[in-house]
Formats: structure tokens, C-alpha cells, sequence
């Protein structure tokens, strides 16, 4: 089963136990969640069609826009979204629990606050705690308030030549891109060697796999 149709399942669960006025609530925030998923699966298939290509080596159809600042937006773009899936998967539990927060003043961490006060052992907030303990939800954090709130994520970019005579077309020219270690640092390094598309792709199955708990706990 899908992540999308795990989302759908939990949605109709919950709405055959809520009054009217909430279930509806409930219905268009999962879609929002499945919404915010795939729009993080869309940055990261243009982040993959764009990896091979820089603004020295590649000449864009596209005259307004160089290579390098498409993929920059699309980088951000999938850091944005895919946080948001946790903010709006805690916009589910605030109706489901009866929290009584604002929509504007939802986020996973009010939220989790809220269990933490109020729903002490509860499955959902044994979870909620679980993730957000781990490096990759912490992270994944960083990267979102960088772009969302600071700046464009640092991303370091360097193109190799492969060895002449393997390729009928000449040099073979690699681009390779890193993101930064710490995104929130001014003089951000790239030791942990976090390469893009594989380090996106990881975080982007990571977070599916927690939403996918969360759903079943809801």
C-alpha cells in the first residue's frame, strides 16, 4: 500500500468517528498532506533532470533562467513541502484530539507540545517525540528554515573530466552537487559529503515512512 492510499485510509477511519464539522476538516488537511508529498516527489524528479547539467556546460532552452538557479529552486522547494507534510499531518491530530488551535497556529511543534501536556503515553505522542528526536527529522528542519526563512541552501558544485578516449563524444564532463553540512552556518562546509540527489531521496523515503506510522497511530 502506497503512502497515499495510507494517507486515504486514515482519513476515512477518522471521518466515520467525528461529527460533520471536523470530518470535513479532517478530509481536506489529509489531501493537503498527500498534496505537500507529491509536490516534494515533483521538486525532487526536476532536481534529477537537472543534475547533470550546469550553466557551463549546458545551454538552457530556457533564456530567463540559468541551470543553477532552476535547481535552486527546486532544491528549496522539496525542503519546504516535505517539512510541511509533518505540519499539516499535526493539522489532522489537532482536529482529531480536539485541541482547539487556530489553523494558523498549527505546526508540529505546538502540537507535539499539546500531546506532551495533555496525551502522556498516547501512541501518537510517543511518536511524535520518536521523530522528532531523530537526526534526520532535525535536519530535514534545518534545511526547511533555511530556505523558508534565511536564504538559498548552499549547494557546492564541481565538475570532473573523466579519462579521454571512453566516449565516442570526447571528454566525459560529471557534475557533481553537495549539499552543505549545517545549512543554517554563514560558512557552511561540505565534509559529511551529503551528495543532492541521494541525500534528497533518502530524506524524502524517510519521511514517507514516518508519516506512514503516523497515520496508522492518528
Amino acid at each position: 500500500m502506497s503512502i497515499y492510499e495510507k494517507i486515504e485510509e486514515m482519513s476515512n477511519r477518522l471521518v466515520r468517528d467525528t461529527p460533520r464539522r471536523i470530518s470535513s476538516r479532517i478530509v481536506l488537511y489529509s489531501s493537503g498532506a498527500k498534496a505537500k508529498l507529491k509536490n516534494a516527489e515533483y521538486a525532487l524528479s526536476k532536481m534529477r533532470e537537472l543534475s547533470s547539467q550546469s550553466d557551463n556546460i549546458t545551454t538552457s532552452t530556457d533564456q530567463d533562467f540559468l541551470i543553477s538557479e532552476k535547481l535552486q529552486f527546486y532544491v528549496d522547494s522539496f525542503f519546504a513541502f516535505l517539512y510541511s507534510t509533518f505540519d499539516i499531518i499535526s493539522q489532522v491530530i489537532n482536529q482529531k484530539y480536539k485541541m482547539g488551535l487556530n489553523e494558523k497556529e498549527v505546526s508540529f511543534d505546538k502540537v507535539k507540545r499539546k500531546l506532551n501536556s495533555s496525551h502522556q503515553g498516547d501512541s501518537i505522542q510517543v511518536l511524535f517525540n520518536k521523530v522528532s528526536a531523530k537526526t534526520f527529522f532535525k535536519n530535514l528542519d534545518k534545511f526547511r528554515n533555511c530556505s523558508t526563512h534565511r536564504r538559498q541552501i548552499y549547494i557546492k558544485t564541481t565538475i570532473e573530466t573523466a579519462t579521454p578516449g571512453y566516449s565516442t563524444s570526447g571528454d566525459i564532463r560529471i557534475v557533481r552537487r553537495v549539499l552543505c553540512d549545517d545549512p543554517l552556518s554563514l560558512n557552511p562546509k561540505t565534509k559529511r559529503n551529503r551528495e543532492l540527489i541521494e541525500y534528497c531521496t533518502s530524506m524524502l523515503d524517510k519521511v514517507k515512512s514516518e508519516i506512514s506510522k503516523m497515520s496508522l497511530k492518528i
